[in-house]
């Protein structure tokens, strides 16, 4: 067989492109061993190489495959030592003199564990582990289907060449073609512009093969619809919003058999819905993976059988790069989503203990999945009802009056079982049967329990996805990270509120809601040691409503409690924002001055006096106003006293001083 101008043109760099086309690491071989150490070998194995060991197993585990695909005469797919998965494709055997010519290519992980095997392997050959990371950085991972489809369009072209035996004119028209093929599909911006990647497809089909008319549809967002997203050549403007469903007789036809379908029906052709300026078509399906996901079709244009081939190439080419961009678009997608999950966790830890947790969870889960709507709802232990407790999409006061039992309805059967809900079509799905209400644009949601230790606590919902498609396992995978993180904060913002109110209440007057007596001796006990360590004085005032008893039994307990709460008021009003003022007992009062001697003691004090006497108590239920009055006494630390029972007690003779000498007045006790 003569191939000498394929086999010149493998050597002189149709191997890095047909690397390049089919996105994975391509070696050439004129003879049946493997030989380590070769220029242009792939990173991750020439690091393993540098290693004499590592080398000497890297020869041993490619030579054997070589020698076998040239006995079998087909491809062999081999793992080697190192986890990478490889291909060793015989392409050429001159029998005349014995030379044979091999492609062993791939150097591909078909999993992360492969990647991980790998980190194994270099390591115990004693290879620097920065080395390692460095060299791994940024690999891609391939999928077993993946890799074997790659190598399966590479093997069509190197098949066409090997089998066009032609004269050297029409060899040279091939080449050229395929030369263009490869180009379009090799650039490398080939896809920063989709719109113009798929004209340019369309172009050169209709260059290279005299296509009149043709057109690109791809699939929409997973659906059964397919959409024309370019056109070429005669009568475009009639095609060019052309949809059809994949049900229909001829798509479903290239779906099934994933091969060309041709038709010169003119009615099977205006049952498709094309218009009836066209006479015949040939569809060329675009697979990446297992399924069809796009489609190009030829209109009214005769395509030599010898050209078929070459065109069905040409589509699987596409189908790669298609297929590649759409891996790394996903991965990119993932990759975005997980560092959204974790950027939504620490939103969510940062929010712990403030008002703004439940409306954070719903938001930064609706942002993880791309929803419009969600809703957070939590089980009131009290009531055993579920209740809305924050939204996005909807305006909580809208469904603050809805009150779902355990069981009930679709949130009641997910808290109920602990099991999530992912819904595609609301009005399908037998687990619901419902219309879909007229607030949700799509028909898909997701409802997921937030559970502590195997406990439902709540549910989180979501629904409207912003591109329109389904919820998906991949999301409740996401989401459910996030709702675990999401209910041991609300078990934690629950007990630190409730720790927060329990606090309060200990340290509280319930009446006047200012420190209680057994805290204001904590206070003043911790304000004498911060006195003592800085050298600095400080003061307590101790002051007591004059004839408080007279109009407690005059006017009742209301009214008393109505004096204790205006006095309050005005002590609150007068005391700075350091100062610590506590209800010391019946109508007594007490305020703690920091860093204040006996002076400016007495101005406060006699702020807080004239203050008081100025204002006028209403007693709602007596129909009364009345003026009331205090006394107050003062003592000062270090001045007055040497500990705290000998302060209180000092300032409680001051106040009682100013009781004798006629009420309503402030006395010091460094004045008796």
């Amino acid at each position: 067989m003569e191939n000498n101008n394929f086999i010149k043109e493998f050597t002189s760099g149709w191997t890095g492109t047909l690397a390049r086309l089919a996105g994975l690491t391509l070696l050439y071989s004129k003879e049946d061993r493997y030989r380590a150490g070769q220029t242009n070998e792939f990173r991750l194995c020439r690091l393993l190489q540098e290693k004499i060991t590592g080398k000497a197993f890297c020869e041993q585990d490619c030579t054997t495959p070589l020698i076998l695909s040239q006995k079998k005469s087909e491809p062999v797919y081999f793992k080697c030592y190192a986890h990478l998965n490889n291909v060793a494709i015989p392409i050429y055997h001159d029998y005349g003199n014995g030379n044979s010519h091999f492609i062993l290519g791939g150097r591909v992980f078909n999993s992360y564990d492969d990647l991980v095997e790998y980190r194994n392997v270099a390591d115990k050959l004693g290879i620097d582990a920065d080395r390692i990371s460095d060299v791994i950085r940024g690999v891609s991972v391939k999928n077993t289907e993946e890799f074997k489809t790659s190598i399966e369009a590479l093997q069509s072209v190197i098949d066409h060449l090997l089998r066009s035996n032609k004269r050297e004119k029409l060899m040279e028209h091939d080449i050229a073609r395929i030369n263009t093929i490869i180009r379009i599909a090799t650039s490398p911006d080939i896809l920063a512009d989709e719109k113009a990647f798929y004209d340019t497809v369309l172009n050169a089909i209709g260059v290279l093969f005299n296509a009149k008319t043709a057109m690109l549809l791809l699939r929409e967002n997973g659906s059964d619809i397919f959409n024309t997203e370019a056109v070429f050549g005669y009568a475009k403007e009639s095609i060019a919003g052309f949809r059809v469903n994949e049900a229909n007789n001829l798509i479903n036809e290239a779906l099934i058999r994933k091969d060309i379908v041709a038709s010169s029906d003119v009615f099977e052709i205006l049952k498709a819905g094309f218009p009836n300026v066209f006479t015949s078509l040939k569809i060329y399906p675009i697979s990446i993976g297992n399924r069809v996901d796009g489609l190009i079709i030829i209109l009214n244009s005769q395509i030599p059988a010898d050209d078929e081939e070459l065109l069905k190439i040409f589509c699987q080419c596409i189908s790669i790069v298609m297929g590649n961009h759409m891996l790394i678009s996903a991965r990119e997608n993932i990759e975005n989503r997980v560092l959204a999950s974790l950027h939504a966790l620490n939103a969510i830890a940062s929010c712990i203990d403030s008002g703004d947790l439940f409306i954070n969870i719903v938001e930064k889960s609706a942002e993880v999945v791309g929803a419009e709507q969600g809703s957070l709802m939590l089980l009131d232990e009290d009531t055993l009802e579920i209740e809305v407790k924050a939204t996005k999409g909807l305006n909580l006061a809208v469904l603050s009056h809805i009150r779902i039992k355990p069981g009930e309805g679709i949130a009641g059967s997910v808290l109920e079982t602990g099991v999530p809900m992912v819904v595609s079509n609301i009005e399908d799905d037998t687990r619901v049967s419902r219309s879909n209400r007229v607030r949700y644009r799509t028909k898909s949601f997701i409802s997921l329990p937030l559970k502590i230790r195997n406990k439902s606590i709540g549910v989180l919902n979501l629904a409207d996805k912003r591109d329109g498609t389904d919820f998906s396992g991949n999301d409740v995978k996401l989401l459910e990270a996030i709702a675990l993180y999401s209910a041991v904060a609300i078990e934690r913002s629950v007990y630190y509120q409730s720790s927060i109110d329990l606090r309060k209440i200990s340290i509280t007057d319930p009446l006047t809601s200012l420190l209680n007596r057994r805290y204001f001796e904590e206070r003043i006990s911790e304000e004498m040691e911060r006195s003592k360590r800085h050298k600095q004085p400080f003061s307590l005032i101790i002051l007591d409503i004059d004839d408080f008893k007279v109009l407690n039994d005059s006017y009742g307990h209301l009214c008393g409690d109505e004096i204790l709460k205006t006095t309050t008021s005005v002590i609150r009003r007068c005391v700075r924002v350091i100062d610590i003022a506590a209800r010391y007992g019946g109508e007594e009062f007490a305020v703690i001055l920091p860093t204040t001697d006996k002076d400016d003691a007495g101005i406060i004090a006699e702020r807080i006096r004239s203050e008081i006497a100025g204002t006028v108590c209403l007693i709602k239920d007596a129909g009364k106003k009345l003026s009331i009055t205090v006394s107050l006494g003062i003592a000062s630390f270090p001045d007055d006293a040497s500990t705290i029972t000998e302060l209180i007690n000092n300032a409680d003779r001051a106040l009682y001083s100013a009781k004798n000498q006629g009420k309503n007045r402030v006395v010091s006790f460094g004045d008796l």
